[in-house]
């Protein structure tokens, strides 16, 4: 009988414990999910057991500090009983108790057992973070600090290293386990991804078929929307069709899939589902036959024609975010927006950061939305390394060549400046996409229009665009959409509301409306845009015939005007 294939990251463990490279791993990643298993979808402590650990070892043994101590059959703990009774008699320490939760008594019974001559045992560690978090030793307690030394010890004790033992250790992330045991050349982490698209439609299969749902759409429609959730999320899905008596379709799937990611990252990410497209920007004519290429490229496929990342940068209100989400919708790219991840708690920021990392790679084909970057990532100081550890971390991550086409990093910030110039280089941000106030009539003529449309407002017969583009010299595109919509609402106060809207209303408004009187800042940052820019194809006529050395006297002279 033919032995079930393991899964990749299974495969890859056992053949690097074969090798003789370490009997320390630490698994993490995707290990709160079902495992395929001869037919069934098995929790992994499960399949560790029956798949690695029962075939090739005596005893198996498991402990967290909830369940305690605990050994996968009872013939296993008799066979451990009956060791232990015989090392007790010769040295008087006392066998292995099972039910025993306290790592401080645990570890050193587990060290004594393990050591013990020709034994061959697989320990499973589970929520390994709990006995040996991340934090400075001397902010640990000393039972932690004990626990800590005690599995540093293991990793290059001899009679460890020549036994026949094997120590899986169990995290979800990374960064919540003490770097001294993360970083420890002798335990070798193992990563768990989460499902591609062919394990999921597999496991939705299986699922559908168990529940007796029926499938709304086609199968591989239903698994590549699917992208990002484990399977036994999935299992939680089917389950609420089966409940409610309906059928598995993509509405159903596409509602509870957002529902499920931005709880399963707490708030750390939005998936966003734009409802426009490039055609809905106004103006940016260059940018938006660019961007319009690079989606083509995406939906066909040529990888190596989509850059690896793109940098919009410009004055606010200028419409960045606006023509992100419309790329967004034309490429066809899960569409994911990255908030605020750092937190206060030793180890929590390098935790969420890896729990979004994991997120993305699980999405498989992802844009990821970065808005005012400067902020997000701009500090690296005064934290005790915790944002340069994460800002290598990130770097690394976007500089990943196998991901391109599939993951696109698109951010956006009005002040670059305050990045590190590492960040910003090609291989991370080939393309840099400049933004400025759309100085030209015509451009603000587009604008006005785009803005009619997204509100779904209609211009009454008077309408006067060309006149309207001249009143609003100097506006941004964010401060054209304030003034139409605060026409609409003098409208409605009018007793107009809901015809289409009239000059009269916009020349009130445009009594009305401030606009915004810092010019020399909105300049500093026009100019930080030309400096940053990938082409002169981008640069409006004022600014391409620019010499660099004219824009970093400007950028000079302003930051001396502005006292930055």
């Amino acid at each position: 009988m033919s032995t079930p294939a393991l899964p990749a990251w299974a495969e890859d463990l056992r053949a690097r414990y074969l090798a003789g490279e370490a009997v320390q791993f630490l698994l993490h990643g995707n290990v709160r999910d079902l495992v395929p298993w001869e037919g069934q979808d098995v929790p992994l402590a499960t399949f560790l057991e029956e798949a690695l650990l029962k075939p090739a070892k005596d005893i198996v043994l498991r402990y967290d500090i909830s369940e305690g101590l605990a050994f996968a059959t009872p013939a296993m703990r008799d066979k451990a009983r009956t060791a232990g009774e015989v090392r007790q008699a010769l040295t008087g320490e006392p066998p292995l108790v099972e039910g025993t939760r306290e790592a401080r008594r645990v570890l050193p019974q587990l060290e004594a057992f393990l050591t013990l001559p020709g034994q061959r045992c697989g320990l499973v560690i589970d929520y390994v973070e709990t006995i040996v978090p991340a934090a400075e030793p001397s902010h640990m307690s000393a039972e932690d600090r004990a626990a800590l030394v005690t599995l540093e010890r293991w990793a290059h004790e001899p009679r460890m290293l020549h036994s026949h033992n094997i120590i899986l250790l169990v995290a979800e992330h990374l960064g919540s386990v003490n770097p001294r045991v993360v970083r420890n050349a002798q335990v070798i982490p193992i990563e768990i991804p989460l499902p591609d698209g062919a394990d999921r439609l597999a496991f939705l299969e299986r699922a559908l078929h168990r529940h007796g749902v029926a499938a709304g759409a086609p199968m591989a429609q239903l698994a590549r929307l699917s992208s990002g959730l484990r399977r036994i999320q999935l299992e939680g899905i089917v389950r609420w069709a089966k409940g409610r008596k309906t059928q598995l379709d993509l509405a159903m799937l596409a509602r509870k899939r957002k529902e499920i990611i931005e709880h399963e990252c707490q708030g750390l990410v939005e998936l966003i589902e734009p409802s426009h497209g490039l055609d809905a920007v106004g103006g940016q004519e260059a940018v938006k036959e660019r961007l319009g290429r690079i989606a083509r490229a995406i939906h066909e496929g040529r990888h190596r024609e989509v850059p690896m990342g793109i940098f919009l940068v410009g004055p606010m209100g200028t419409g960045k975010t606006w023509l992100a989400e419309g790329f967004a919708r034309d490429s066809g790219l899960t569409c994911l927006a990255l908030k605020n991840f750092r937190d206060r708690w030793v180890g929590s920021t390098e935790a969420n950061l890896e729990k979004i990392l994991g997120m993305i790679r699980g999405l498989g084909s992802v844009l990821v939305l970065v808005d005012e970057v400067d902020r997000a990532l701009g500090g690296e100081d005064g934290d005790s390394g915790v944002s340069s550890r994460v800002f290598a971390r990130l770097k690394t991550f976007m500089s990943d060549t196998s991901q391109r086409g599939k993951v696109l990093w698109m951010v956006m910030s009005n002040r670059p400046d305050k990045l590190d110039i590492d960040l910003k280089r090609p291989g991370r941000f080939d393309e840099k996409i400049p933004f400025f106030l759309p100085w030209q009539e015509e451009e603000r003529m587009r604008i006005l229009q785009a803005q009619l449309g997204k509100h779904h407002l209609q211009a009454a017969d008077d309408w006067d665009a060309a006149a309207l583009a001249r009143g609003t010299e100097g506006f941004s595109a964010a401060e054209i959409e304030a003034l139409l919509l605060l026409a609409a609402r003098l409208a409605d106060d009018a007793g107009s509301g809901g015809q289409p809207l009239a000059m009269a209303s916009m020349a009130e408004a445009l009594g009305e409306f401030v606009p915004n009187r810092n010019t020399a800042m909105i300049r500093f940052m026009e100019l930080l845009a030309v400096y940053e820019s990938s082409s002169r194809r981008y640069l409006p006529p004022r600014y391409a015939a620019m010499s660099a050395e004219d824009v970093q006297a400007g950028l000079t002279g302003l930051k001396r005007e502005l006292r930055l």
